[in-house]
Order: structure tokens, then sequence, then C-alpha cells
């Protein structure tokens, strides 16, 4: 893991797919209009089942813990993020 229990992908999308798979846990997607969102792993807005698109191509950071990703994000960013309203 990298910082505080999670874990960066970047232009790594079969690293990526990989921890999904044995990990599950919560994903942390890249600013969007300035805000971090938090989803479930296995969310569909993540875009893991279309093949053609690529998955890291902006950084995600990967955690079993949804708690973690939060004080990493208010901590590190210090930011707050949005959780996703479809899987949260």
């Amino acid at each position: 893991m990298d910082d505080e229990g999670t874990k960066v992908f970047h232009n790594d999308d079969p690293a990526y797919e990989q921890w999904v798979a044995q990990h599950g846990g919560f994903v942390l997607t890249a600013p969007r209009k300035g805000k971090y969102m938090l989803h479930e792993a296995a969310c569909t807005h993540l875009g893991t089942r279309d093949p053609r698109r690529r998955l890291t191509r902006k950084p995600r950071r990967g955690g079993e813990r949804q708690e973690t990703l939060v004080a990493w994000t208010e901590q590190a960013i210090g930011a707050k993020l949005i959780r996703c309203q479809s899987c949260m």
C-alpha cells in the first residue's frame, strides 16, 4: 500500500483490475469539477465493464475501507469528497 493503507493506480489498468478483484473495497477517482468522488469498487460508473476504456488514465486511489480514503482526502488534499449517488 502507498499512503495510509491506500494504493494509487495511474496508467496501469492491469494492476488496478487485479487489485479490485483481490480487495474490492472502495475507489477514489481524480477530481472532477474540483471534487474527488468515492465509489464502491464494483460501481458501474468506474467503467470496468468497457474493455476499450482506459481506467487509470487519470489516477485512482483504492482502499479497503472508505474511512481511510475519506481521511486521506481531507488530510493530504485538504478537501472534502463527494460520494457516488449510484453506489453509496
